[in-house]
């Protein structure tokens, strides 16, 4: 077996042993929740995250709005829910802990920053004919100077 279907077994055994465990001992106040899949393509799921302590707190075995929701409640300490724009998520979490603010996780604040800086810099070539960035290189210095 090659090194990735290695390390995709031992991630998923990793995940299977984490799933196995019941609810964490101590409060999670701020979570992160996302699609979760032992490969690519294949069915999804969701996983929660411990954001203070970096650890997973739980695999649910789909990604619907019930789920998560159904999670939520038997969660009510959660003061602060990081997530991507899906939108099932946003109804569960809204649902299931309404009181808890939701924010946008880091991943997409970064991927909404890099697709509004290109479309700028692609209206301000459109303008002006002009290209705001050097041309690519092999040496990224001599697109420089």
């Amino acid at each position: 077996a090659s090194w990735s279907d290695n390390q995709r077994r031992y991630d998923y055994s990793r995940i299977e042993a984490w799933r196995s465990r019941q609810a964490p001992e101590y409060p999670v106040r701020v979570m992160g929740i996302d699609d979760w899949s032992q490969l690519k393509g294949t069915s999804y799921g969701t996983i929660s995250i411990d954001l203070e302590r970096r650890r997973v707190i739980d695999v649910l075995e789909d990604r619907s709005a019930d789920a998560v929701e159904r999670w939520f409640k038997r969660h009510p300490e959660v003061e602060t829910i990081s997530r991507d724009k899906c939108g099932l998520y946003a109804r569960g979490a809204t649902l299931g802990a309404p009181k808890a603010q939701q924010v946008a996780d880091r991943f997409h604040l970064l991927e909404n920053l890099r697709k509004s800086i290109e479309e700028q810099l692609s209206r301000s070539y459109t303008v002006s004919r002009r290209s705001c960035l050097p041309p690519s290189a092999a040496d990224p210095l001599q697109a420089i100077l």
